[in-house]
């Protein structure tokens, strides 16, 4: 009998340590759980005293004073491109319908000659057109940059004076929720406009 006594008193040993191991696992799991409860809510804390703003960017670009005068730019240029797309059209026109008029009555060299002189003006003319087209893009993109840098940097000061955590552009279509403040009218005054 003696050896069953034994062996229960060896089990209840076993046991209480087993309980000891438990508790001190379980004192573990309770610190893990507490520290990230703190992390929670000190992350939830700091997500509440973030301050967002929007803004309708490309409204603000398309009404700043020197736009205008930029546009202004920019037309007058495509004007003077226009002009001589039209003189080098004209100029293709001509040449086609004399073409046309007396080619049958010329000999094979001259007409061989008008045929490449037409083919010519024609790649000229979608040269000079590819050429405009590059031409005014870098003219708009020289004239909005300095325009686009200076917003960027007023909403970008916004931001930095007023706390504000991020700035969306509504202007972009990105927005999904309008919600923060409207910061259009200290960008404005940022402008001194």
């Amino acid at each position: 009998m003696m050896p069953v006594v034994g062996l229960l008193v060896g089990l209840k040993v076993k046991n209480n340590n087993l309980a000891i191991n438990l508790f001190s696992n379980q004192s573990i799991f309770m610190k893990q759980f507490i520290l990230l409860c703190g992390l929670i809510g000190f992350m939830s804390f700091g997500a509440l005293a973030q301050k967002f703003g929007h803004i309708d960017a490309q409204n603000l670009l398309l009404n700043l004073p020197e736009r205008a005068e930029a546009q202004a730019s920019i037309e007058s240029t495509a004007m003077e491109f226009e002009q001589e797309m039209t003189r080098m059209q004209e100029d293709l026109q001509n040449k086609y319908a004399e073409y046309q008029a007396k080619a049958e009555s010329w000999p094979a060299a001259i007409r061989e000659s008008k045929e490449r002189e037409i083919q010519g003006l024609d790649r000229g003319l979608q040269e000079f057109g590819t050429t405009v087209q590059a031409e005014l893009s870098g003219l708009e993109e020289s004239l909005l940059s300095p325009m686009i840098a200076r917003v960027r940097d007023a909403i970008e000061a916004v931001g930095s004076e007023h706390g504000f955590t991020y700035i969306f552009d509504a202007s972009m279509g990105a927005t999904l929720y309008n919600g923060g403040e409207d910061v259009t009218d200290l960008v404005r005054t940022k402008l001194g406009m």
